[in-house]
């Protein structure tokens, strides 16, 4: 039974958007097709793929190139399944992998990370250092209790900083977005991670909005910005 390494899901794919492009170990692309739908594959013959820069820009450069003609589905990195497999998913889940690929139609991925210093940030959630006690007053025990519990509301602290920030740079950008997917990280230098789904039509808006709230908070947060991609964080395919 052949397996075969799958790239995207999509609705309008043909072979002739395929146009000749190959895949991982320069593997020839074709489509598996069943009610309406069609996943992009290659061959593929090892038991596992190789997480290898190459293997990943192959990955990439399959969907991105279909991204230039249709709006897919890309699988997640690594995606190994049988001709069968793939026809049985494409059959049981056909109602949610078309409400889905509805859903991202004419739209792209636009991907921002939000740097600060989160050192800066941690000394002033925490506040002032508790005042040494006076001799009589707790002695080292209550010192280590005062250091911890400045620790603890220093950390919760933080986390409101952290929040706050995702809030307001989601808040201000929820007009030019049609989806958006957030994680916070408090403690780390890299606070905020977001992936917005944006209609190609507004991609330039967009990158316009993001470049003004990055330098209205330049003193503070630097922004790191990528895209158009393949809507990635929005699709969660496994056959």
């Amino acid at each position: 039974m052949s397996t075969w390494y799958v790239y995207c899901l999509g609705d309008e794919v043909t072979n002739e958007m395929l146009g000749g492009a190959r895949g991982l170990n320069d593997a020839p692309l074709g489509l598996v097709e069943h009610g309406g739908l069609a996943a992009v594959v290659s061959p593929f013959e090892a038991e596992r793929v190789n997480v290898t820069p190459e293997n990943a820009l192959t990955h990439n450069r399959v969907n991105a190139a279909l991204l230039t003609r249709s709006t897919p589905l890309p699988f997640r990195f690594g995606t190994l399944a049988g001709e069968a497999r793939l026809a049985a998913f494409m059959e049981s889940q056909g109602d949610a992998l078309r409400a889905t690929l509805g859903r991202v139609r004419g739209c792209v991925e636009m991907s921002v990370k939000i740097i600060w210093d989160v050192e800066a940030a941690r000394r002033e959630a925490a506040g002032p250092e508790p005042e040494t006690p006076a001799e009589g007053g707790g002695g080292s025990g209550t010192a280590f209790l005062l250091s911890k519990r400045r620790e603890i509301l220093g950390g919760e602290a933080l986390r409101i900083r952290a929040e706050a920030v995702a809030e307001w740079f989601d808040g201000r950008l929820s007009d030019v977005v049609r989806e958006s997917r957030v994680t916070v990280n408090p403690a780390g230098a890299l606070v905020v991670r977001a992936a917005h789904l944006v209609e190609r039509g507004r991609i330039e808006e967009y990158r316009a909005r993001v470049q003004a709230l990055g330098e209205e908070r330049a003193a503070s947060l630097r922004f790191l910005k990528s895209g158009a991609w393949p809507p990635y964080s929005f699709s969660d395919l496994r056959p």
